[in-house]
């Protein structure tokens, strides 16, 4: 029997097949690189808007690109645990370099997408400290060989824009790291949720003022007279995710009018650059907090502009810097306008926020149950008050009696409120009057919102009246403030919690003030009803702070008992 010899021709032919058939899974049958769509990243204006011809190849633009989570399953276990009061991880929160050990893409995952990038000539801006986020910036020419796209021209009601054509495709191999590319177009923005422009112009202050908010919702603080304890959050720090800039005479002004003397400081924080323009609504923002909680420090995260790049970054920068107890944002966007992938690299900075005790709270918008104005008479939502890991505040209408006591209240037509389309509905939303859908119900909680009566406002030099659930989300923010004053420590997320209290009917009475008439259908539909319990205009209704203080703060957690394995209080 005779051994088979390989001769020098066979082993050639061998190798050159076993090279080409390599190649092919590698780059499949073009040899060229296989690549993945990565869908939810071409924007919903780009079909409505005019094309004009395509951008200049040389233009410079910024982009930033989001990473997925690690081990996202054991965080979302952990969070769950964090907000239940039977586990032993009952508000044991994590800090960021604890949440980048366990949580965060690798160092070699972030390598490969940047050696992607720089394999096409695009410069690293930067790696945010959680790996979550690439800053990346490039010519337009650039951008489009990297994600196979065109970059073009367009006009939309009188405005230019670019924007990618289509969504973005990605090398394979990078699909399990790369969840999102923020910044291919300028379509994608954030607009502020203050309803009614700031006209009229008045010499002195018209529409409600921080006393008669402290007094109609029994705040604990030397704004309303009625409380026996007063706090003002000292030693806690608030953060204000926003856009552009304001001028501190305006501030001042406020405060002196209405006599708030302020103890803690203010820390600005520029991202994306230094804003130029003065804006109402980052005004309106830090008066409201200011006046709440004069003693809390105050960090002004102010993006550029409300770019969802530049806001992308902003609430990055929040969760890395760790210092913010409490956040209010009152911008915000309809879901599909915001789009899919931009809002899951979101919701993985809501959740290392989450799960570092950080408790964000935002307004749910002002068109009511049809937050999509591009089409009108739809249902939806505003995000980032959809995401299960924000607190969303809707709206009502409040009146007050000659001597500032509650007179009447009702759901404001514009609250935004409704049913997620993006994101399923947790488990700790239950309660007497909770939808058992499979979606995310919004809003949790509300606040006084109508621009009819509306708030009081110093902007540019002169007083100015207007509403929005701008208003309603710091203010909630500054209630959790003081709240956290009193517990000594972060109390955390906000949602699993009040969803705890208002569920309890011995309890629910005495910590809301529940909005039981009028509806969100802004003149549009019939929106949502709000009904006894929880709504979707109001959530479970509107606060009776020194009573959800005191809850809050009694809100220990439980052990099973030795002897007979029932839950007793510690």
């Amino acid at each position: 029997m005779h051994r088979f010899q390989h001769s020098p021709w066979y082993t050639v032919v061998v190798t050159i097949l076993v090279t080409c058939f390599a190649a092919f899974w590698a780059f499949g049958p073009d040899l060229t690189p296989r690549t993945v769509l990565l869908p939810g990243n071409t924007p919903q204006a780009l079909s409505q808007a005019e094309f004009l011809g395509h951008s200049n190849p040389k233009d410079k633009i910024d982009v930033v690109v989001g990473l997925k989570l690690r081990n996202e399953k054991d965080l979302d276990d952990l969070l769950s645990r964090q907000a239940d009061p039977k586990s032993p991880d009952f508000r044991k929160f994590l800090t960021p370099a604890q949440f980048e050990q366990s949580f965060s893409p690798t160092k070699a995952d972030v390598d490969k997408v940047v050696k992607n990038f720089k394999k096409h000539g695009i410069t690293i801006v930067a790696v945010s400290s959680n790996r979550l986020l690439i800053h990346a910036r490039g010519t337009v020419a650039q951008f489009e060989k990297a994600f196979k796209v065109n970059i073009n021209v367009y006009k939309l009601r009188s405005e230019m824009h670019f924007s990618n054509d289509r969504d973005p495709s990605i090398p394979a191999d990078l699909s399990d790291v790369v969840e999102s590319v923020i910044g291919l177009n300028t379509f994608a923005k954030f607009h502020s949720n203050v309803k009614g422009a700031f006209q009229p112009r008045f010499a002195t202050p018209v529409g409600y003022s921080p006393k008669d908010i402290a007094g109609a919702y029994n705040y604990p603080n030397a704004n309303n007279s009625a409380a026996t304890a007063k706090y003002s959050g000292k030693g806690v720090t608030i953060g204000i995710a926003t856009a552009y800039k304001y001028d501190p005479k305006d501030v001042d002004a406020f405060w002196k009018q209405f006599g708030i003397t302020r103890t803690g400081k203010i820390i600005d924080t520029p991202v994306g650059g230094t804003a130029t323009e003065n804006n109402g609504e980052t005004t309106l923002d830090l008066q409201q907090i200011g006046a709440q909680a004069p003693g809390a420090d105050i960090v002004m995260y102010m993006g550029k502009d409300p770019s969802f790049v530049n806001f992308t970054l902003v609430f990055n920068q929040i969760v890395q810097d760790n210092k913010a107890d409490v956040v209010s944002i009152s911008w915000g966007m309809n879901e599909e306008g915001t789009g899919s992938a931009q809002m899951h690299t979101e919701h993985n900075l809501f959740k290392q926020g989450n799960a570092q005790g950080i408790a964000f709270f935002a307004a749910s918008g002002d068109d009511g149950a049809y937050d999509d104005q591009d089409k009108v008479g739809t249902y939806a939502v505003d995000y980032p008050s959809s995401d299960p890991y924000v607190t969303a505040v809707g709206g009502t209408a409040l009146t007050l009696k000659a001597d500032g006591s509650r007179k009447d209240e009702s759901a404001w037509s514009g609250a935004g409120g409704g049913i997620s389309h993006e994101f399923d509905r947790p488990t700790w939303q239950v309660g007497p009057g909770v939808p058992t859908n499979d979606k995310r119900n919004s809003a949790d909680i509300g606040l006084v919102a109508d621009p009819a009566t509306g708030y009081a406002i110093y902007f540019e030099g002169q007083w100015d009246q207007s509403g929005g659930t701008s208003f309603a989300a710091p203010n909630w923010a500054a209630l959790w403030g003081l709240a956290t004053e009193a517990n000594g420590g972060r109390l955390g997320p906000a949602n699993a919690t009040l969803y705890r209290a208002a569920s309890t009917a011995a309890s629910y009475g005495s910590l809301f003030f529940d909005v039981t008439s009028g509806n969100n259908g802004n003149g549009q539909g019939p929106g949502y009803n709000a009904v006894t319990t929880w709504d979707y205009p109001t959530g479970w209704g509107t606060p009776n702070g020194v009573n959800l203080l005191q809850w809050l703060i009694n809100d220990k957690p439980v052990a099973a008992s030795p002897s007979t394995g029932a839950p007793s209080k510690k």
